[in-house]
């Protein structure tokens, strides 16, 4: 009787938190996926002296959110703080190295319409897309189902109304 409940409860415990562990490195992980097309972007805008003050800033401000929730729910499970700075600094370095790979790839002057031109304009669509695509991995996957698991039904209207507040903007 007893036992058996406090076992189950035991088990139910065990599977939630590692549920929560789970969505902190799915987050981690698609932060880190986001930022390497995101940084090589922010090369070659660098490169052609188009990346502006307000880019960085939002892009830090888009990611701060994730980033500060999974670090939480990675502390809140018994993760050590030197690995979830490690974590978070391996994907601060690797954006400033791809951010400088990602200058030095891109050609000192490219003329408007020429094959160069066109070429970047490709592989830059080719790199939001995949960004885009990360984000949306990790958003489905992991961050979705805890917040219905948090918020249940309303979650969908919530995750609505925030695009498209977002949008508006």
């Amino acid at each position: 009787g007893s036992d058996h409940a406090l076992a189950s409860f035991h088990h139910e415990a065990r599977i939630a938190s590692n549920r929560a562990k789970n969505v902190a490195i799915s987050m981690w992980l698609g932060l880190a996926l986001d930022a390497i097309p995101e940084s090589m972007m922010m090369g070659f805008m660098a490169k052609q002296q188009r990346l502006t003050k307000v880019l960085v800033v939002s892009i830090f401000i888009a990611n701060f959110p994730e980033a500060f929730s999974g670090s939480i729910l990675m502390k809140s499970h018994k993760m050590q703080s030197w690995k979830i700075m490690l974590m978070w600094s391996l994907i601060f370095l690797g954006t400033g190295l791809l951010t400088l790979l990602g200058w030095v790839m891109m050609p000192d002057k490219v003329a408007h319409f020429s094959l160069t031109d066109k070429a970047m304009a490709i592989i830059t669509g080719v790199m939001e897309g995949v960004a885009g695509g990360a984000m949306m991995a990790m958003i489905s996957t992991a961050m979705l189902p805890e917040a219905f698991h948090g918020a249940g039904i309303l979650s969908g209207l919530l995750f609505v109304s925030g695009f498209l507040v977002s949008v508006a903007i």
